[in-house]
């Protein structure tokens, strides 16, 4: 007959359920405290700006007044694009498996892990930040204990 622990064990320490339910809250009004309700509204025309201008950004990018905020870290070179702060890649008989951390629109940012056909790297580290897996705060900082865990986004 197989052992079965009294029901108390299976829910956990009080205590440490506690402090988790705390540390859940306090996350929460830490990312609640970053959103503002009045954004910056990007430049338009009729307001002074000329759109048409050859001193404009490129089109898809924010102006110095609608930049977003950033944690001013560096992107991983070939995929500065997909904003990617750091990734693991690993290629096992085809598959390939990645582990990749990425920037997030409000300073923050999210770890993801998945796999695909393993064709090309960077084919695999776009689609993980896509379609992947979210990883928990925990195995976050785990995988990427040099990027600030206070920012990252559950």
């Amino acid at each position: 007959m197989p052992f079965y622990p009294p029901y108390k064990d299976q829910d956990g320490d009080p205590a440490e359920k506690a402090q988790q339910e705390a540390d859940a809250r306090l996350d929460r009004q830490r990312d609640e405290e970053m959103v503002t309700e009045d954004p910056e509204q990007p430049p338009t025309a009729g307001k002074g700006h000329d759109l048409h201008s050859s001193h404009c950004e490129a089109p898809g990018t924010l102006g110095a007044e609608g930049r977003r905020p950033s944690l001013g870290l560096p992107y991983i070179r070939g995929v500065e694009h997909l904003q990617v702060l750091n990734y693991s890649y690993w290629n096992a008989n085809g598959a390939g498996i990645c582990i990749v951390a990425v920037e997030g629109a409000i300073a923050d940012w999210a770890a993801y892990i998945g796999a695909d056909d393993g064709m090309r790297t960077e084919d695999c580290v776009e689609w993980t930040k896509r379609h992947g897996c979210k990883l928990s705060r925990k195995q976050a900082n785990r995988w990427f204990p040099e990027l600030p865990i206070e920012a990252y986004r559950e």
